[in-house]
C-alpha cells in the first residue's frame, strides 16, 4: 500500500513503510523514497551478478571533491599552507582600512557582497569592486614581497 485514494476527499494519499508500518507522507517524499528503493534493489541485483564491486559503488557515490579533501597532507604541505596563510594576513594588513574591512567582513565574517552593501548603504557593484581591488592588491603584494 504505497498510495490510495481518500474516499472522502478523492485525493491521493501517499505512504512509505518504516519498520513494517506505513506512514502517510507528501507526494514528493513518496517519490524520492521509491526512487531510492528502486536504485538500491538495482544495485543489489548488479552486485549479486558480480557486475558491481564495492569500490565502484563507493566511487560512484563519493564525489571527487571529497576524495581530494581526504588525501593525506604531508608535513611540507602543512608548513607551506601555514606560511602562505601567514603571508596573506601580512598582505591584508597592508591594505587601506576600507579594503581591509571589506575583506574581513566577506572572508572572515562570512558576509555576502549583497549583505555588506545593504549594511553600509552602498551598491553591490561598489562593494564588489572594492573586494576585487583588495584581492588584486593582496595578490600583487604576495608576488612582489614573497615571490608567491
Amino acid at each position: 500500500m504505497s498510495k490510495k485514494i481518500d474516499e472522502r476527499t478523492g485525493l491521493i494519499q501517499y505512504f512509505i513503510p518504516i519498520d513494517s508500518k506505513y506512514y502517510e507522507t507528501s507526494e514528493e517524499i513518496h517519490e524520492i523514497y521509491y526512487k531510492m528503493d528502486r536504485r538500491e534493489r538495482y544495485l543489489e541485483e548488479r552486485s549479486a551478478k558480480n557486475e558491481l564491486s564495492y569500490e565502484a559503488l563507493e566511487e560512484a557515490y563519493y564525489p571527487v571533491e571529497m576524495r581530494m579533501l581526504d588525501k593525506q597532507k604531508t608535513i611540507e604541505d602543512i608548513i607551506m599552507n601555514d606560511f602562505m596563510v601567514e603571508k596573506m594576513f601580512e598582505a591584508i594588513s597592508e591594505l587601506p582600512d576600507k579594503d581591509k574591512w571589506v575583506i574581513e567582513q566577506i572572508f572572515i565574517n562570512g558576509k555576502s557582497v549583497v549583505e555588506l552593501a545593504k549594511e553600509i548603504g552602498q551598491t553591490r557593484t561598489t562593494v564588489q569592486s572594492r573586494k576585487t581591488r583588495a584581492l588584486n592588491k593582496i595578490k600583487q603584494l604576495m608576488i612582489e614581497k614573497y615571490n608567491i
